[in-house]
């Protein structure tokens, strides 16, 4: 889970965590985080906010992600200091927006999200009166409705563009928030800061409440006068909840959390459909191994399915996860949906909380588990329908699944925008759209694997992937015998039911091309970390895990332009053309060989890029859509 580096004293108002700060703590506290290299997340929050975390369970996962819960109104002041706090005054959002504007002068730079462009023009005008130093970054006034991936995206590109320090939010109330910790993921730096409404207000555009009012908690009222109609229902409602809740928590103590079945309190998990950890194979098996084992380490109750004999650990447990095995019928069509129906109907007689199912042909499965009590996270990848190594059975089978899994599925998780999309188009329904995580891997690591291919560093090409028809590892081999006296290319990858396609591959390859089958853990990281550059031929609509893992070693990327790749690349990367791409990669293999130092540099920037995609990241959403799908 996401949590906040920071010594500031916390106490929960109504189980939301409260910073027990001034105007001055809380500036020197949001400084320190603007010099971390990440993202950090502040909400000025009322009574509103407040009331409406303890009612919605997944909104309150949302505010526990914040590194600081400013006391914004006297309300939350005196119930902090019932509770032993010694707080003298709130920390008013628009009150410390000015403040800490007016202590953070060039080079600190600010960038404004929110409200309108005559509000934002206004506003900006009158800080610049009040505060002669500030470095205005940007601004942007986004379009009053609901946004698509695509406009998320921009905006986190137009931020990261402008190198803010400080990002003032103002959409609104709980809109706000909502929006910060559903997009610090795609940030590397910066502290998002939700005001409310400190835009209009500080832009003159609506007088404050006279300082009595304030002092005395009945700001709402002087807000409820001014727009009775836009107000009544919100004040009437959520001022009402958080009174009750108080008395109630006073007369009765405050409520236990939800009773879990763990001896941690949090949600057991069983991921199915994978072939198993140790990590192995591809795909889904890394993220089973990455997710699940931090996913243990919080305290989650975690059990693994593995098939055999393939997948056979001598261990029960595998980095605090457990190890059911169990067999299947190992042929293409049938390997993976036996082994997950084997497994489904042990997790059953276990009874887990959550189910992972990993892969969209799975989908029908959900049923059985929603049937038996238990809530189904579905990861659906990319289009496997599409995928040339399927009959016409399993290709019909595949796009079913994708209906089945919108429609059995408490949480569908898309690693892509582009899947997220075609979801939205083809069901009328949008994935949650989450990618991977990566591990950033700056310590250089020798096992020999370079002597043992008779390999010298930064002198091959790379590809890393199965040996199957859409990852095209054919289309590489002939852009490669066009070159003239290439470095050797280095193949990892094996697939256990394509023995045709491999025999291709191997007529094509010259012998400067090399197949070393697969290579996991310290070989896969040094063949990695000292090839020239890494190549990706295939363009399935889907974030490959490989390239995921070529950001984290600072590789450069040769790949197949498409816009799911792209998503994952940004700007970085060298894109070669669908249009005569046999052509178009061998040109750009031959600028990489000749190169060296602009390929390296490439290699750096996407090095920076991989900060947004942490698994430590990634992880915290996951915990947000664990905590949402079991309250719910």
């Amino acid at each position: 889970m996401r949590t906040p580096s920071s010594a500031i004293q916390k106490l929960p108002v109504l189980g939301t965590p409260v910073s027990l700060v001034d105007y001055s703590s809380a500036i020197a506290e949001c400084q320190r985080l603007a010099r971390e290299p990440r993202p950090a997340a502040v909400s000025a929050s009322n009574t509103h906010i407040i009331a409406l975390a303890r009612r919605d369970p997944d909104f309150a996962a949302t505010m526990r992600l914040f590194d600081m819960v400013l006391p914004d109104g006297m309300p939350l002041v005196w119930s902090l200091n019932s509770n032993g706090a010694s707080l003298k005054d709130r920390v008013y959002g628009p009150y410390f927006m000015r403040r800490l504007i007016a202590a953070t002068p060039s080079p600190w730079r600010h960038f404004f999200f929110g409200s309108t462009v005559e509000t934002l023009q206004s506003l900006i005008a009158e800080l610049q009166d009040d505060c002669p130093g500030l470095e205005v970054a940007g601004t942007l006034s986004p379009p009053f409705r609901d946004w698509d991936d695509n406009e998320e995206e921009s905006f986190a590109q137009a931020i990261a563009r402008s190198g803010a320090d400080f990002i003032w939010v103002a959409l609104g109330g709980e809109r706000q928030e909502k929006w910060i910790i559903r997009n610090l993921h795609r940030h590397r730096r910066g502290v998002f800061l939700a005001v409310g409404d400190a835009f209009p207000l500080l832009a003159g555009e609506r007088p404050f409440a006279p300082d009595w009012m304030q002092r005395t908690g009945t700001t709402w009222a002087f807000r409820l006068l001014q727009e009775p109609n836009r107000l009544w229902r919100r004040y009437t409602r959520f001022n009402t909840l958080f009174l009750y809740y108080t008395v109630r928590d006073a007369v009765l103590g405050t409520p236990a959390p939800k009773e879990k079945k763990t001896p941690t309190g949090l949600p057991s998990i069983a991921f199915l459909g994978s072939r198993g950890v140790p990590a192995r194979y591809s795909g889904f098996e890394v993220v089973v191994e990455e997710l699940g084992s931090r996913l243990a380490a919080l305290g989650h109750p975690v059990t693994v399915y593995n098939r055999l004999p393939r997948f056979e650990h001598t261990e029960k447990s595998w980095k605090g996860m457990d190890i059911v095995g169990l067999y299947t019928i190992p042929t293409k069509s049938l390997d993976t949906i036996v082994h997950t129906f084997l497994s489904m109907l042990h997790a059953i007689w276990r009874r887990y909380d959550i189910i992972y199912l990993c892969g969209v042909g799975n989908a029908v499965l959900a049923r059985l588990a929603k049937a038996a009590g238990m809530r189904v996270v579905i990861n659906v990848d990319g289009a496997d329908f599409r995928r040339k190594k399927w009959g016409g059975f399993a290709r019909w089978w595949l796009k079913k699944s994708e209906h089945w899994a919108m429609e059995f599925g408490d949480s569908v998780i898309a690693d892509n925008a582009t899947v997220a999309d075609r979801y939205l188009h083809d069901y009328g329904k949008r994935p949650e759209h989450l990618s991977y995580g990566l591990t950033v891997r700056d310590t250089p690591v020798h096992c020999g694997e370079l002597e043992k291919w008779g390999l010298r560093p930064n002198e091959y090409f790379l590809y890393v992937s199965r040996l199957t028809p859409e990852n095209e590892a054919e289309l590489l081999l002939r852009a490669y015998r066009l070159l003239e006296n290439p470095l050797p290319l280095v193949l990892v990858g094996a697939d256990p039911y394509e023995h045709a396609y491999r025999r291709l591959l191997g007529e094509l390859a010259t012998d400067r091309v090399i197949f070393t089958g697969l290579r996991f853990a310290d070989a896969y990281i040094e063949l990695s970390q000292n090839a020239r550059a890494f190549v990706m031929p295939a363009t399935i609509e889907a974030t490959r895990l490989v390239l995921l893992d070529q950001l984290g070693m600072g590789k450069c990327v040769v790949y197949h332009d498409c816009a799911a790749t792209r998503e994952v690349l940004g700007d970085t990367g060298i894109p070669f053309d669908t249009e005569k791409p046999i052509e178009n990669l061998a040109a750009k293999l031959h600028w990489a060989q000749e190169n060296p130092g602009p390929v390296a540099a490439e290699g750096r920037r996407i090095r920076e890029r991989a900060e947004l995609f942490r698994w430590e990241t990634v992880l915290a959403r996951y915990e947000q859509i664990f905590a949402g799908i079991v309250e719910g």
